[in-house]
């Protein structure tokens, strides 16, 4: 059976409902979603669910290409012909790649109506919260799933978390985090990392033109194409500044269609655009947003070299899977003096902590980076500073205020 193969054990903290509801597992193409599912199954097998009892279906098979409604119920039945025992038992299904068949979640509210469990992943966030909403109002969890955690990445090298490291343990996690700044953790770059490249090429393919320029019907495929490369390339973006800037090459493209490509882009879960801390919505059209890639991996292959860019992306992205989201608890902050804190982390609308991200703290950009968090700081009424570089470590007392400047390595760690 596929899930016998050696797997990876994901730091996800997961229930399956008990009640008649259906997990929905949401993630970007290539993040180990299939394999978080043969996950749970094997956990099941170890719990004493018999193999026959659980049904695995991989909707973007060849085989499975242009499912139906109608299929998925002869399907049913075709199983409960085989293992007839199981027609009055409560069964597991697994449902990968699912927003592939129309009117899927009338199918998973059969089988929740007759009380099985459910499982089904996605790699589109607007088809899914759309048809979530609607057939399976109230009948479903979300859990998100992203490319590997650098605890992840370590676990896959036998290195567990300790209070202490010995030198050579710091060297060889060092090591690996320069590989992980570089080239991400999609699941199959960590685990073959020779083919990297080529792999991360076929992931932005993937996406760019399976799950966007087919879905959603692309006529100006270069312009899609160009709009991703200044996603990676940008500090701050805006639909306005997007727009001008494709014009400015020759792009023929109107505002809307910028505004719907990067809709689809961020519906694809490889990006996310991060907004402002602001109660203006005029304002926050104004400053645009900070674009963030889903993977390091993906701005490398698109050309980025910039260190302080990479472990920025790196900070956000790590926020991401620690189970924050973007607009909702991480926000970036301009005080008004027009400076800038990286992330801003608030819950139950109280900010939690501030945090600046630098490759280095040096003379040139010390008083920019300090004076950016003691304003955020005084402005937002929150004490809990932080400094994230690449392997400085100090506390700095400054203007009543103290900040924690931590290397980027035992940052990850503490998550």
């Amino acid at each position: 059976m596929e899930w016998d193969v050696e797997l990876i054990e994901r730091d996800v903290n997961y229930t399956l409902p008990k009640i008649q509801r259906a997990l929905v597992i949401i993630g970007p193409r290539r993040a180990g979603k299939t394999y978080f599912m043969f996950q749970i199954i094997k956990e099941l097998l170890k719990q004493g669910i018999r193999k026959d009892e659980t049904l695995y279906i991989n909707l973007e098979d060849p085989r499975t290409i242009g499912t139906t409604l109608e299929d998925l119920l002869n399907l049913l039945d075709v199983y409960y012909s085989l293992f007839p025992e199981n027609a009055k038992k409560r069964n597991y299904f697994f449902l990968d790649e699912v927003q592939t068949v129309d009117n899927w979640e009338k199918f998973v509210r059969f089988l929740l109506d007759k009380n099985q469990q459910v499982v089904v992943s996605g790699s589109s966030s607007r088809l899914l919260s759309k048809e979530i909403a609607t057939e399976l109002r109230g009948r479903s969890i979300s859990l998100k799933i992203y490319p590997f955690s650098f605890k992840e990445v370590l676990k896959s090298r036998n290195i567990r978390p300790a209070p202490f490291y010995s030198t050579y343990e710091e060297a060889k996690i060092k090591k690996l985090l320069r590989e992980y700044l570089l080239w991400g953790g999609y699941p199959e770059v960590v685990l073959d990392f020779s083919l990297r490249r080529e792999i991360l090429r076929e992931i932005i393919d993937l996406t760019i033109y399976k799950d966007i320029i087919e879905r959603w019907g692309i006529a100006n495929i270069r312009a899609l194409k160009l709009l991703f490369r200044m996603l990676a390339f940008s500090t701050h973006l805006s639909i306005s500044k997007a727009y001008k800037n494709l014009k400015g090459i020759g792009i023929n493209v109107g505002k809307t269609t910028v505004a719907n490509y990067l809709e689809y882009l961020e519906d694809s879960l490889v990006f996310y655009p991060l907004r402002p801390l602001i109660k203006s919505y005029k304002l926050q059209e104004l400053y645009g947003f900070k674009p963030y890639l889903v993977d390091n991996g993906l701005l490398t292959i698109l050309g980025v070299e910039d260190k302080g860019r990479l472990l920025e992306n790196l900070v956000f992205t790590e926020l991401l899977k620690s189970g924050l989201e973007p607009n909702r608890n991480i926000f970036y902050y301009r005080t008004k003096n027009g400076k800038e804190a990286d992330f801003v982390v608030r819950e139950n609308g109280t900010v939690k902590q501030i945090i600046q991200v630098t490759h280095e703290l040096n003379h040139s950009n010390y008083e920019r980076e300090i004076s950016a968090l003691i304003e955020a700081s005084k402005e937002l009424k929150c004490g809990n500073l932080l400094l994230i570089t690449w392997d400085q470590e100090e506390l700095i007392r400054e203007k009543g205020k103290e900040i924690r400047v931590v290397p980027l390595w035992k940052w990850l760690l503490s998550l």
